[in-house]
């Protein structure tokens, strides 16, 4: 797939990027005839490098880059970078998880432990 991004200064960070994909070649080889015929090319596959005018030529079916039908793509914008490892040492107890709740709760008095009798004895 012959993929071009659009938009030359829209593609900063926290915008999408649009890329244009050229697919199924859509010219009518028997027009001159009255009729409708295909050649069945189902990507446009360019011919030249980049800047060139054959790059504007596919290779699969030497016709324009135009006949080929366009589709755009949206890529969303990459999520956003983390803080440098230094600003995260300057407070390591932000990046800690809270503590764990204790998973019993108790809401009685604990009973007390038995008198021991070793007064009475003597």
């Amino acid at each position: 797939m012959a993929a071009q991004p659009r938009g030359g200064r829209g593609r900063g960070r926290g915008r999408p990027v649009i890329l244009a994909i050229y697919t199924v070649c859509m010219r009518n080889h028997a027009a001159p005839l009255g009729g409708y015929a295909v050649d069945g090319c189902g990507e446009f596959t360019p011919t030249g490098s980049a800047g060139t005018p054959e790059e504007l030529m596919c290779a699969a079916c030497n016709c324009h880059r135009n006949f080929h039908q366009r589709v755009l793509m949206e890529i969303p914008p990459p999520p956003p970078r983390r803080a440098p490892r230094a600003a995260r040492r300057a407070n390591p107890a932000a990046d800690l998880p809270p503590p764990p709740q204790s998973a019993v709760e108790m809401n009685y008095p604990l009973p007390s432990p038995p008198l021991s009798e070793s007064n009475s004895d003597s």
